[in-house]
């Protein structure tokens, strides 16, 4: 009996039962990833750079300003104030003496009026009674007069011859020097009865502008009757006097040895800040406010436009230096902020390129806008406002326009 060697797996079967593997990719070059991220180092880095540049990199900013020259005659600014427009005589207010009801009154509330125009009239009949009665009894006194001078004539013919003793001569003098009292007395009555009729007239004294009436047509002035609109018992109006138009502002103590009497400035109305007028110190009081640590100064508006200025408006004043045409030299202002105070000296750091150096100055009389100085400047250098302590001789900086 054979023997058959057992047979094989198939060549095929085998192939058949064999894992197909996945393809595996191709490896990425490196090269690529490599050049991204420098490419990305360096636009990081070059905007640090940039960064750097405007932040850590840059020299410091610092405030500047242009220091500024005023020719000779040329006005400068002292100081400034807020005030009220006002008149010389403040306002005046016009009322009688007597009682009486009002039967004619033609002024209205900012009404323009003259010297002898009609504010109000009073009715004046039991006043023109009294006149009359006044007349009368002066009448009966003159005659009373003549009776009593007539009688003492002859009591002293009578008491001449003897006929009549001294007693009944001095009763007759006596009674003539009464008659005559009682004549005197009649014409003060006379006096006093035509000034009553007077104060039924209420004329202006004043060219002026009515500011506010303070009774109206048929009001009973009397004592015991009420006070209209802050008027008194027998108050009719309040003018004003717009021929001498000035402006009142309180000043600092501190600040009123810069103004003196006639010293020029300008007014400015807060209802027309484009329409400023000329102005003159015309009145300092001599008495401080103690509470308010302020002096009360008047200026006189040189040429006001009475359509824009009225009374009570607010309104800011600009005092003002003049310097004389003597001068030959322009002064020179530099800002208060930019001086450096050491000791006794006095310097500003001026800016000169990018750099900024230390320039000694001596300093002069204060101004509004600014101080004069008298060495060290010449004017149109750029200096430094508020500056740092830490600033240093050559030292860069980045100037901004203040």
């Amino acid at each position: 009996m054979s023997t058959e060697a057992p047979k094989g797996p198939n060549i095929r079967e085998l192939e058949s039962l064999r894992i197909a593997r996945a393809a595996q990719p191709k490896k990425p070059s490196r090269l690529v990833p490599a050049a991204i991220t420098i490419v990305i180092l360096a636009v990081v880095g070059a905007a640090g750079y940039v960064v750097y540049q405007k932040t850590l990199g840059r020299p410091p900013e610092v405030q500047t300003a242009i220091v500024s020259v005023k020719q000779a005659g040329q006005a400068g600014t002292v100081l400034t104030g807020s005030g009220y427009v006002i008149t010389k005589h403040k306002y005046i207010v016009i009322g009688t003496k007597i009682l009486g009801q009002i039967v004619a009154e033609p002024i209205e509330e900012g009404q323009r009026v003259k010297v002898g125009d009609l504010l109000a009239r009073i009715d004046d009949r039991d006043y023109q009674a009294q006149l009359k009665q006044a007349y009368a009894d002066r009448d009966l006194a003159a005659a009373d007069l003549v009776l009593k001078r007539a009688r003492a004539d002859r009591m002293r013919t009578l008491y001449a011859q003897g006929v009549e003793s001294k007693d009944s001569l001095d009763d007759a003098e006596n009674q003539l020097s009464v008659a005559e009292a009682n004549l005197k007395k009649s014409d003060g009555e006379i006096e006093f009865a035509k000034f009553n009729v007077s104060q039924t007239v209420i004329t202006s004294p004043i060219n002026g502008v009515v500011l506010q009436k303070y009774r109206e047509l048929g009001d009973t002035i009397n004592y015991g009757g009420e006070i209209q609109a802050g008027g008194g018992a027998t108050d009719i109006a309040q003018l004003a006097d717009l021929t001498d138009m000035r402006c009142e502002v309180d000043i600092n103590e501190s600040d009123i040895a810069k103004v003196k009497m006639g010293t020029p400035a300008t007014v400015i109305p807060d209802a027309y800040p484009d329409d400023p007028f000329p102005a003159q110190v015309v009145k300092i009081y001599p008495e401080a406010d103690r509470q308010k640590g302020t002096v009360k100064v008047e200026v006189r508006i040189l040429q006001p436009d009475l359509k824009i200025i009225k009374p009570e408006m607010s309104a800011k004043v600009t005092f003002q230096s003049i310097m004389t045409n003597a001068a030959t030299a322009p002064m020179v202002l530099v800002p208060k902020k930019a001086i450096v105070t050491d000791g006794s000296a006095n310097s500003v750091w001026v800016v000169r390129g990018d750099t900024i150096h230390l320039a000694p100055i001596t300093v002069g009389r204060e101004y509004q806008d600014g101080v004069e100085v008298k060495n060290g400047l010449s004017g149109g250098e750029m200096v430094i406002v508020v500056p740092a302590a830490t600033l240093k001789e050559g030292q860069e900086v980045t100037a901004v326009a203040s």
